[in-house]
C-alpha cells in the first residue's frame, strides 16, 4: 500500500486525476473526457502513461525488496 501511495504521488496532477477517476471513481474514457474537457485520445494517453508509470514503480520495488 506505501509503495502505490507513492507511485500515485510522483505522478503529474493531470495523469493522477485521470487514474484515480477510471479506477476509483469507475468513470468511462467518455465521462472522463466531459468532466474534464479533454479529448478522448488525451484520457487514453495520460491513462496509458499513469498506468505504466505505476507498473514500473511497483516492479522496481519488489525486486529490491
Amino acid at each position: 500500500a506505501e509503495g502505490l501511495r507513492i507511485a500515485l504521488s510522483e505522478l503529474s496532477d493531470h495523469d493522477r486525476t485521470v487514474l484515480l477517476m477510471f479506477y476509483f471513481e469507475d468513470a468511462s474514457y467518455k465521462q472522463i473526457a466531459e468532466e474534464l474537457d479533454l479529448k478522448l485520445g488525451t484520457v487514453m494517453s495520460r491513462l496509458s502513461r499513469a498506468k505504466d508509470h505505476l507498473r514500473q514503480r511497483l516492479v522496481n520495488r519488489a525486486e529490491f525488496q
